[in-house]
Formats: structure tokens, sequence, C-alpha cells
């Protein structure tokens, strides 16, 4: 199997009904990897995110780690070079992600944890400032997480924002509470780590909404304080999956339309994919963002 479901690139033929109006050879595209049924009753609902047969290309079936990859039409989102570029274009898949998991709550003029500063914890707060949250308060244990953490406070200025090591916090959930002025009004849990999950509830305002798109290594999560933390704090929970088709597509478009610049998260480019289990080793010791492959060789400007 060929794994690696984040791609963009060109199109260069179509399968048999494959072609589209809208669709033409030479296209700059991305594609939603997601690929649903259309007749469950999810689907028929306008939730393809939750089809209840969803196909992930490059985990059920071949993905885009390789020179090319095989697509449904459907599935095909066509870019704007101007807006979009390769680098960023790569990704869009893990950027939907985030944004999906933004897009529960209005972060303008609020208070916003963000729990995990992997790739799509650092697109999430990018998007928060971007979005005017009032302050930013980023949670992590990694070292070199917490260092990509600064770095991105300092580079864009952003004096509203928090970093907390928790591995240096004997309290961190009173830590949050303070950095975000007295409990967050929206919680952004991408680590699926109990510990956090937890901080993520003893840190939330009354009446917080908490969106969840971490995956915790274990089936069975344990809360500590259901009743306190959860229960009469009336929070909202959201669980998150993929990025709703294609409406989260189309708001990621628009956000980056209107000057969203995520670009500094690729911190890796490799020409072809001779250094593959390098770059994996890089991203498995938390030492690099995002890591982008050239398969067919640096694309040229157009």
């Amino acid at each position: 199997r060929i794994y690696g479901h984040e791609f963009c690139g060109e199109i260069v033929a179509f399968g048999p009904g494959g072609k589209r109006p809208h669709l033409e050879e030479g296209q700059y595209v991305s594609a939603e990897m997601h690929v649903t049924d259309g007749h469950c009753r999810p689907c028929r609902t306008g939730q393809r995110h939750i089809c209840e047969n969803t196909r992930i290309l490059g985990v059920h079936g071949d993905g885009c780690f390789a020179q090319y990859v095989v697509v449904p039409a459907y599935n095909v989102v066509p870019l704007d070079r101007n807006v979009v570029s390769p680098q960023v274009g790569s990704f869009l898949d893990a950027l939907g992600n985030a944004v999906h998991t933004t897009q529960v709550a209005d972060l303008s003029g609020r208070s916003v944890a963000v729990l995990g500063y992997g790739p799509i914890g650092a697109m999430c707060a990018e998007i928060a400032r971007f979005s005017g949250a009032s302050c930013i308060a980023i949670t992590e244990v990694n070292a070199h997480a917490v260092a990509h953490a600064r770095r991105w406070v300092k580079s864009r200025g952003v004096h509203h924002a928090t970093v907390l090591d928790l591995t240096r916090t004997k309290d961190p959930a009173g830590s949050l509470r303070d950095a975000t002025g007295g409990g967050a009004d929206v919680v952004l849990e991408l680590s699926g780590a109990e510990a956090s999950i937890n901080l993520g509830l003893a840190g939330a305002r009354r009446g917080a909404t908490i969106s969840l798109l971490g995956l915790p290594r274990e089936k069975a999560v344990t809360i500590r304080d259901y009743t306190n933390d959860f229960i009469f704090k009336g929070l909202t929970l959201h669980a998150i999956i993929g990025r709703r088709v294609f409406e989260t597509w189309i708001k990621m478009l628009d956000l980056l339309r209107a000057g969203l610049d995520v670009s500094d998260l690729v911190t890796n480019e490799f020409e072809g994919l001779d250094e593959f289990h390098e770059a994996m080793k890089l991203l498995e010791n938390r030492e690099a963002m995002k890591v982008i492959f050239y398969p067919n060789g640096r694309p040229q400007e157009k």
C-alpha cells in the first residue's frame, strides 16, 4: 500500500467518466481524501464527514507518497496559485482539520486554549490569532513543541499569547485559568492525552465550548471530575473528525484568501522520496512541523 493523504498537484489525465466541467488537464488542485458513499443517512443529510462507509486514500487505498495519485473526480478541489502556494497546498487536509476544530465557536474576542502544539495545534493557534481571539494559551509537554510555540509567539508578535510548559507547571489547571483570565471560553484539544483532556475540562470557563480532535492511545478515557468539571459547568463538547465536505474546504480557502498565513509551518523540504525515512524520524522526534516532499521535483513558477 502507498501511504499519504495530504497533497497538491496537477491533473494529468481523466479516467472513464471522470471529466467534469470545472476540471481540466494541467489544473492545480488538491483533494478531499475521505471518500464517501453518498448514499448513507449522514451523507444524505449533509454530513459526509461522518459517512458510515468512509474510505481514506492512503489508509484504506493507495495514497499520495508517489509521483501520481488516483482520486475520484468528485473529491478534487481546484486551487488558485495566487492564494495557495504549493507548500501550503500540500497540507490542506491538515489545515482543514484545524479549520473544522476552530469553527465550532466564534473565536473573536474570546479566550482560547490550544492543548497540544503539533502541526494542527499550531494551525489552530494561528487561526485563533487571525480570528481575533482576546488571548491564547498554548499547553505542551514536549521541549521541541514548546520551542516551536515560543518562536511563533515571537515571530508573530502575539502579545496576548502564553505558552505553558506543563513539565514545569505545578498546577496546570490553575495556570491555564490564569492565562485565560479565569478560564478559557474555547478549548481546542489536539493531543488526545487523557491528562490534556482533563486539563481542558478543568481549565474551561463555565459555559465554554470544547473541541476535541486528538485521539487517545487507549479506547477508554477517565474523566477525573465529571460532575464539577463538565456537568455543573454546562460545557458544550464537539467531536471533530476530518473536514465537513465541502463546507470546511470553502471556509479554509476563504481564510487563506483573506490573508491567513501558515506557510512558516514548513520546516523541511525534500526533493523526491529517497529521504522519506529520514523525514519520518524528524516528525517522530517532533523536530519538524510540516515536511514537504516533491516527488516529481519542485514545481516551476507559472
